[in-house]
């Protein structure tokens, strides 16, 4: 198997090596640019390599996206695998400029929006990260060589991204209990919140809500008033919520959306079910789409401080 970029260049940069050579990128003509020999710590010689990453690239090669797309697709993945040295801001610098460039042509200005949509939007991809795929968006929405169609898809998914970002206030929104009752997000405790929304009909929902009902570490933190759980259909079929509801633990939050507001309103853009985030005390998103696994290992390092 191929290793990746990652694993080559953190060898070649812990020992300073002034090339780095992937001959299997070379043979399929892509070439990395040779890092300055007086960068001497990783943290340089990552970044110096982020930003020049396609310094011998001919993004003007027009056919090359036609004729030899995997090899111009696997350079994009390993330069997405750098990102993971560098600070946000170098990475979406990089991308900025990487999309700038390849906008000498219409075939590659397309080719690299549909790559790094692919691998930092696309929820299966192990790559994924809104917050990078926002200066390519944000290319894409105001590009000049690009139709009011082509901004389209651009466009809403840069509103999509944007909302309800990892470190800003999440939407509010008043939701209604099995009883009729209303409260809302933002009148819950100032304390760690889950906040799930499902659809009773999704296995990967009753998935996910097993794996919070399994976590002993999860069931200790809401025993203490330590965590909310709160999980919320925002679907308007209400049968099959309430037969699932009263099986749910009874010391969580399960709701469901009245009035319709977060779908009618678009104060959460929900791509797939389950969509779970975790909220800290003042309601700010600390995670974005994740997973119950990820939840109690973030949850684990902070409460133990």
């Amino acid at each position: 198997m191929r290793r990746t970029l990652f694993a080559i260049c953190f060898a070649a940069m812990v020992s300073f090596s002034p090339v780095f050579s992937l001959q299997a990128q070379e043979t399929e003509g892509f070439r990395l640019p040779v890092i300055p020999t007086e960068l001497r710590t990783p943290a340089e010689r990552a970044a110096y390599l982020t930003a020049h990453y396609w310094e011998h690239f001919d993004f003007a090669d027009s056919l090359q996206y036609l004729n030899h797309p995997e090899s111009v697709e696997q350079a994009a993945v390993d330069f997405i695998d750098l990102f993971r040295l560098v600070p946000d801001s170098v990475a979406g610098d990089a991308l900025a400029h990487t999309m700038e460039q390849a906008a000498s042509t219409r075939n590659g200005l397309f080719f690299f929006y549909n790559t790094f949509e692919k691998y930092l939007y696309d929820l299966a991809s192990p790559m994924r990260n809104e917050v990078l795929f926002i200066p390519v968006l944000e290319y894409m929405a105001t590009s000049g060589r690009l139709s009011a169609d082509d901004k389209i898809r651009p466009q809403m998914l840069l509103q999509s991204v944007r909302k309800n970002q990892v470190g800003m206030p999440a939407a509010d929104f008043t939701f209604t209990l099995s009883d009729g009752s209303r409260d809302s997000l933002y009148a819950l405790p100032e304390r760690w919140t889950v906040l799930l929304f499902f659809d009773p009909s999704c296995d990967e929902c009753h998935q996910a809500l097993q794996a919070l009902q399994n976590s002993s570490r999860v069931r200790e933190w809401v025993k203490e008033g330590k965590l909310t759980v709160l999980a919320v259909y925002p679907g308007d079929d209400l049968s099959l919520w309430r037969q699932m509801q009263p099986n749910l633990p009874a010391d969580w939050i399960i709701a469901y959306d009245g009035e319709q507001a977060i779908y009618e309103k678009e104060l959460y853009d929900i791509l797939g079910f389950p969509a779970i985030y975790l909220l800290d005390g003042t309601k700010q998103v600390r995670l974005k789409e994740t997973s119950p696994q990820a939840i109690e290992e973030f949850l684990g390092s902070e409460m133990a401080h």
